[in-house]
């Protein structure tokens, strides 16, 4: 256990630049939030102006302007953890730590450095899932903490209970660590990091295109559940404070059939010179 915790270190070390940054990025988009909404004025004036929005654009941001004006402000902050903004960054920060610390090490050569010594194929990549899992909390909470700064400095119209942004937290890790888990599994199978990144990168584009365009046609409803944004559910986490079962269900399976494939993969794999 030893030995995994100081790959665990060694890698949190490489990547925190990186990690910083578009945490920062992050936090200051999220902070924004409530001070635009407060920008805007009152509710009542929001959901005006959201009746004015094309459906398309509104499906862009997985939202309705019937369920936003049913839950009030939660429904309005849940807009920053639909946009593809949020959407882009928290892929971003996941995909290049599970990408660099697998494929990228595997590209550099400093796989088979580390695998000289007295360390295992699983205990390098239990190192990196952990990394993951952590960089998945870690995105989560600060999201959440962006936002409710913004609440505390801008006080928008309307009621929110701060606790509810634990559950919030809870949707954000899982919708993170799904993404994780895809981005190890492609890591582990790909000898170079653009190639896990584009991996990686492909499923999630498909994925929020299904679920973006089920929103707008109904022959492609069917196949809406196939999108792992079909799971994710903001507005209910903060207007509620609680995940639907079906949702942690499904993103829990399949992050964890994804970092245990990628970890079999990785075992049984031969190594790039």
């Amino acid at each position: 256990m030893t030995a995994v915790l100081t790959l665990f270190v060694q890698l949190l070390r490489r990547s925190r630049g990186g990690i910083i940054a578009l945490s920062i990025g992050l936090f200051v988009f999220e902070f924004i939030q409530p001070v635009a909404i407060d920008a805007f004025g009152n509710l009542d004036q929001l959901v005006s102006i959201l009746d004015l929005v094309p459906k398309p654009f509104l499906a862009l941001m997985n939202v309705t302007p019937e369920v936003v004006e049913q839950v009030g402000l939660p429904g309005f902050l849940a807009l920053g953890f639909t946009h593809p903004v949020y959407h882009l960054l928290v892929s971003a920060i996941i995909i290049w730590v599970a990408a660099r610390a697998l494929a990228g090490e595997m590209e550099r050569g400093q796989v088979q450095i580390a695998l000289a010594r007295p360390i295992s194929r699983r205990q390098f990549y239990l190192a990196r899932v952990l990394a993951v899992v952590l960089v998945a909390l870690w995105v989560s909470v600060v999201a959440s903490l962006g936002n409710i700064a913004g609440i505390a400095y801008a006080q928008p119209d309307g009621s929110m209970d701060t606790w509810h942004f634990v559950a919030q937290v809870g949707a954000s890790f899982l919708l993170a660590l799904t993404i994780g888990g895809v981005a190890l599994l492609v890591s582990a199978r790909a000898d170079r990091m653009g190639q896990a990144v584009g991996w990686a990168a492909g499923f999630l584009v498909v994925s929020y295109v299904i679920d973006y365009f089920a929103t707008l046609w109904a022959f492609l409803e069917p196949i809406q559940p196939f999108s792992v944004f079909d799971y994710y559910d903001p507005p209910i986490a903060l207007a509620t404070g609680s995940i639907p079962w079906m949702n942690v269900l499904v993103l829990g399976t399949v992050a964890l059939v994804c970092v245990v494939a990628g970890a079999v993969v990785f075992d049984r794999r031969d190594l790039p010179n």
